[in-house]
């Protein structure tokens, strides 16, 4: 009876207004005190030790899963700041506190409202929890040994902040309404989101997100600098540490170039007999035959077009400069990768005396004039220009035809049908041939006076005529004229695709001189661009690729008759060698002795 007066009492609802039920109140004991008859200030303290806790009436006294209000109550501001302090206790496992926690969860319900309508936050909050605990998860061990675990980098270096801002600038950024009313004025730019096609086509891309934004920058380009008439996309060069983005651009007629670079003029040759400090020390010095100067084209030739180049797409271009006939001569006989810094300086032999950005603009050179191919027949020769006897030499200006039909796929196939459209690169560096010996000549002259001008005139004549003008194929030559490498040919053509017809798949040409240079061609449509690390195949030509020579057959040992291998000494062999070589050492040291007793009586007799 007692425990089901006990059990009844612990079920029994809180004293309210309402009256308990009277079989609960029947079946209680007399002697356990209500809450209600102590007093406040005994508490539970003062409850005999012979009663149990199950006995209170109360049902919230005993239980431990339920708060326990005081019986003194503090000022709610107070109370609040008291709660509010131990919910900032920061954790020593996380290092968090829950007061950060949950308003860290509810900043993360309230920012995915919108998206939480098919399903109640309730259900995903653990989740919800437990992936926001994770993020601020620090490992115990040490960062630095291989294999622990890293926290991400929440702050990025300040290259990526600026690349960021500066496409989001470009994004953000439209043209004025001076720009925008005088379109005339802004230099073209080629469809490059079309043009992407045909380069996926061929297995190459540049990303969709690059590609967008290099159209933003050509865009911004063009209208920042009104004296650009057309520009393309060049290519792209690999480098060790960064990438060059690269775009060529053709200036207007009689427009000044305002982002021309300065090249410091190349300092005289110096002779062993000239005075110095170097000559008074006897410091030895490279034997490099000089390269003799020769000026540079300006605005034609090689320096028809201007190249400018950045890093990322999104990012400040810088011109390039222009290129020297001397550095071009000098690329040629280096191999040097690149590094993605235009200030960087060039170190190799010979001697190449420059930055990287002359030595880019040279590389650029050689691979325009070797891979920049179209159809026969899209170019065609200027016939309203007249060219007089003098620079019949010189190549002729050549314009888009406008009879110009297109061929088919099957006749692009062909390397027969694509040819040269960017003059030959003499290997003077020049795009017509400059007689070298001409201002060194007219040096000499000035330094010898009026009275030897003459014979200095007469022998620099005699000169001139050795030196042979340079040579190379004319413009609109077909590319498979061009030099084949023993069994591999200079061009290699395919269609894009297999398993759809000719008709239907574009046609691809690659450059096995300088690897990365491609050609894609879609019908009426063709575009070249240069994806490498800007190097010709080291592998073909006279001056290939150092390899060692193979290692001679293996030596035979020598299995004559007249060699006869000595048989081991036996133990007593052994053993009577030994005995006579002590009997040997014994007579030599008494042999001594004597000598030395008979010395010594020899000086006692005198």
């Amino acid at each position: 009876m007692d425990e089901d007066a006990a059990v009844a009492v612990d079920e029994a609802p809180p004293a309210t207004d309402i009256d308990p039920a009277p079989e609960a109140v029947a079946e209680a004991p007399e002697a356990a005190p209500t809450v209600e008859s102590q007093p406040a200030d005994e508490g539970v303290a003062d409850v005999p030790n012979d009663i149990k806790a199950p006995e209170y009436n109360h049902p919230f006294l005993n239980r431990k899963d339920v708060y326990n209000p005081p019986t003194t109550r503090l000022p709610e501001e107070s109370e609040l700041a008291l709660a509010k302090a131990f919910l900032l206790k920061t954790s020593e496992k996380t290092g968090i506190s829950l007061y950060d926690h949950l308003t860290e969860c509810l900043v993360r319900i309230l920012e995915r409202k919108d998206t939480n309508d098919k399903y109640n936050v309730v259900d995903t909050f653990e989740t919800l929890s437990a992936d926001i605990k994770r993020r601020h998860f620090k490992p115990d061990q040490d960062l630095h040994l291989p294999g622990a675990l890293r926290k991400a980098q929440e702050d990025f270096p300040p290259r990526i902040n600026e690349i960021v801002a500066a496409r989001v600038k470009l994004c953000e950024q439209a043209p004025t309404e001076e720009a925008a009313g005088d379109n005339n004025d802004v230099g073209e730019i080629p469809d490059i989101m079309d043009l992407a096609n045909l380069y996926e086509w061929a297995g190459l891309s540049l990303g969709k997100r690059d590609t967008f934004t290099l159209f933003l920058s050509l865009k911004h380009l063009v209208h920042t600098k009104p004296f650009l008439k057309s520009v393309r996309v060049w290519g792209k060069i690999l480098g060790t540490q960064r990438n060059y983005i690269v775009v060529e651009a053709e200036l207007k007629d009689g427009v000044t170039d305002e982002d021309e670079v300065e090249e410091p003029q190349p300092e005289p040759h110096q002779d062993e007999g000239v005075e110095g400090e170097e000559n008074e020390e006897d410091l030895p010095k490279p034997r490099v035959k000089p390269v003799p100067h020769v000026p540079k084209e300006n605005g034609e030739g090689v320096n028809k077009y201007v190249y400018y180049v950045c890093n990322s797409a999104g990012e400040p271009w810088s011109r390039l400069p222009d290129v020297i006939p001397e550095k071009v001569q000098l690329s040629r006989k280096i191999r040097k990768y690149f590094t993605g810094d235009l200030k960087r300086k060039i170190a190799s032999y010979p001697p190449f005396n420059d930055t990287e950005a002359q030595y880019l603009r040279c590389q650029i050179a050689r691979i325009s004039a070797a891979t920049v191919v179209s159809p026969a027949g899209y170019y065609a020769f200027d016939q309203d220009e007249d060219q007089d006897e003098e620079d019949a030499a010189q190549p002729q200006n050549i314009v888009i035809n406008p009879d110009y039909e297109g061929l088919s796929n099957d006749q692009l196939l062909d390397p027969a049908n694509w040819v040269h459209h960017v003059p030959y690169l003499l290997p003077q560096g020049r795009v017509t041939w400059e007689n070298p010996l001409a201002n060194q000549n007219d040096a000499d002259e000035d330094e010898e006076g009026s009275d030897d001008g003459s014979e200095g005139s007469d022998a620099g004549a005699e000169e001139q005529e050795q030196a042979e003008p340079e040579t190379g194929p004319e413009i609109l030559s077909p590319i498979t004229d061009d030099e084949a490498h023993g069994e591999t040919p200079a061009w290699v053509s395919r269609m894009c695709s297999q398993m759809s017809t000719a008709r239907f798949s574009p046609v691809q040409l690659r450059s096995t001189s300088w690897p990365g240079a491609t050609v894609i061609a879609y019908n009426d449509k063709f575009v070249n661009i240069y994806i490498g690390d800007g190097l010709k195949d080291a592998s073909l030509g006279d001056g290939g690729q150092y390899a060692p020579p193979a290692l001679p057959p293996m030596q035979q040992e020598y299995g004559g008759d007249d060699i006869n291998e000595l048989m081991d000494p036996t133990m007593a062999e052994e053993q009577a060698f030994e005995d006579e070589r002590k009997a040997r050492e014994e007579d030599q040291e008494g042999s001594e002795a004597e000598e030395e007793e008979e010395a010594e009586e020899e000086d006692e007799d005198e």
